[in-house]
């Protein structure tokens, strides 16, 4: 393992009909949205397993009981765990500090960043290894795709208009207010709409 003192989390939701990618649903439909889910989850859970680069802790919502999760752990060499929290401010807030008990890093990502790499997140992990207490990587819709931690900062993660175009910049203000020292990377796509989704498919055939 090249990271032994890292964990990255990936915040998955179990892929049920209607609860997942719902603004896919009106152009793909409930199947597609739902087996796109589970394709996702399996496809980050390769990729960071497959790289050797640090521990893997699903996140799993609402609970760890969905087939999907219980085979996850079957396949691969992961640790699951139940997010906790009334919103995703407070989810990953409450992961990093769990995971910041046991590892001197912690990187959170979700599952809809497909061309989000191994060496994306290396560079985040050298970016904490170097002495930044943060790392970013924004996503080109205006949040971000990863967030790299040496300590959870709960001023990160609370009161930010999660889901929208501002998470980005509303965290930078929050950076500088703090005095944070932190690292950006280069943006990167996610699959929120079905110009996303086009693109995904093109990117796996």
């Amino acid at each position: 393992m090249r990271y032994d003192d890292t964990i990255v989390l990936l915040f998955a939701k179990a892929p049920v009909a209607g609860q997942v990618n719902t603004r896919l649903i009106p152009d793909i439909g409930e199947q597609a949205a739902t087996q796109l889910q589970h394709d996702l989850i399996h496809d980050r859970l390769k990729m960071l397993t497959a790289s050797g680069l640090c521990h893997v802790r699903l996140m799993c919502a609402p609970d760890e009981q969905h087939e999907c999760f219980r085979s996850c752990k079957q396949s691969y060499p992961i640790e699951l765990s139940v997010q906790q929290g009334e919103d995703l401010g407070e989810r990953m807030f409450n992961g990093a500090s769990k995971a910041l008990h046991d590892h001197r890093y912690c990187i959170i990502i979700g599952t809809d960043a497909p061309a989000l790499d191994a060496e994306r997140i290396a560079q985040a992990i050298e970016g904490l290894r170097s002495g930044k207490q943060a790392v970013f990587v924004p996503a080109e819709d205006g949040g971000y795709v990863l967030a790299g931690l040496s300590e959870a900062r709960d001023e990160l993660f609370r009161d930010i208009s999660w889901g929208s175009a501002k998470v980005m910049q509303q965290t930078r203000s929050r950076l500088e207010e703090h005095a944070i020292a932190f690292l950006e990377l280069e943006s990167c796509w996610d699959v929120d709409v079905i110009e996303d989704y086009r693109r995904y498919l093109q990117e796996i055939s």
